[in-house]
């Protein structure tokens, strides 16, 4: 593969299995509040059931109605496939993308496909409902709506959308105190995280690094996605924001880089073969104080996964990243360095 077709692979890849990493359009406030809050019960049995056919708004503001309980469901991203399996909903699942490959039982599920969807392979699965992200191809949700599927587009926001989304999905399935009982987990854990950090003195500057195929211009987490969210949570400046322009994923010239000076560079494209040491060696680069400080870090695979995707691993990503930037607070992690 040609450096120019890795770098656009690697883009298309952060943008499809973060699922809209971070667009941060604006959340309805009633939805943000419900989200923030403790949802309606964390007891098993108190919810009420879900009644059916039921009819809701997703979050592409698309009216959806669902007629009846779904028992097979096909699910189009990883992170709707993590939500599906943690509010118990996963020996429905008929159906996901080549990249789903968590949890354990999501392996065994018939594929309809990676970036571009197999309308074929989802027809032949025989949904009753089917759960996907924004991106979703319109042909592929006009035949199936066509055929009576229904489809709900999840597209977080933030982490208040990703809570809303796990009580929709727990809805949807009728789960309902299964998905409150874990978007109340998720809302103790993150707020443990920000009230901890709240502690540190010093906001160190962080260098998110996405994609460095081409060195000389590297792909950063900018601000709006849910990189930037999780590195303010643990009181850390985004190192690239002067720079970004409003852009998600901004490329950084090596200039720009020695200009914004990083203290701390963590590397998300070290599974795409990036290292500590490929970095200290770009020209240049030894006088930023992150490399000459010894402060890069190389994420493992799992730790991209759960730091890039808007769904129950989300925390499982702030408190990697805790590690990371404040190891002081949060302890060492089991990153290699």
């Amino acid at each position: 593969m040609t450096r120019e077709n890795r770098r656009g692979a690697l883009a298309l890849l952060a943008r499809a299995i973060a699922v809209a990493l971070a667009l941060l359009l604006p959340v309805p406030v009633a939805l943000a509040n419900r989200a923030h809050g403790a949802p309606a019960s964390t007891h098993a049995g108190v919810l009420a059931a879900t009644t059916y056919p039921l009819s809701l708004v997703d979050d592409e503001g698309r009216a959806v109605t669902v007629a009846k309980e779904p028992r097979r469901i096909v699910s189009a991203a990883p992170s709707t496939t993590e939500i599906v399996f943690a509010v118990g909903l996963g020996d429905r699942v008929v159906g996901v993308t080549d990249f789903c490959d968590y949890p354990e039982g999501a392996l065994a599920v018939p594929k309809i496909g990676g970036f571009k969807p197999n309308l074929e392979a989802i027809i032949g699965a025989q949904p009753d409902l089917v759960l996907a992200v924004r991106g979703f191809p319109a042909d592929i949700i006009a035949n199936l709506e066509a055929q009576k599927v229904p489809v709900v587009i999840l597209n977080p926001a933030d982490f208040a959308g990703i809570l809303a989304n796990v009580e929709t999905v727990g809805k949807v399935g009728n789960a309902p105190d299964a998905a409150a009982t874990l978007a109340t987990s998720l809302r103790q854990r993150w707020d443990a995280v920000e009230a901890k950090a709240k502690g540190a003195t010093v906001r160190p500057r962080v260098l998110f690094e996405i994609d460095a195929s081409d060195p000389g211009s590297i792909m950063a987490a900018g601000p709006g996605t849910f990189i930037d969210a999780m590195l303010m949570a643990v009181g850390a400046v985004n190192a690239v924001a002067p720079v970004a322009a409003g852009l998600q994923y901004p490329s950084v010239s090596d200039e720009a880089v020695l200009g914004l000076a990083p203290e701390l560079v963590i590397l998300g494209d070290a599974p795409f073969g990036q290292s500590v040491e490929a970095l200290a060696a770009r020209p240049g680069w030894e006088v930023v104080p992150a490399v000459r400080d010894g402060r890069v870090v190389a994420l493992s695979q799992r730790e991209v996964d759960v730091t890039s995707r808007p769904g129950p691993r989300i925390v499982d990503g702030l408190e990697a990243v805790a590690q990371v930037v404040r190891p002081e607070l949060f302890g060492p992690s089991d990153t290699a360095r």
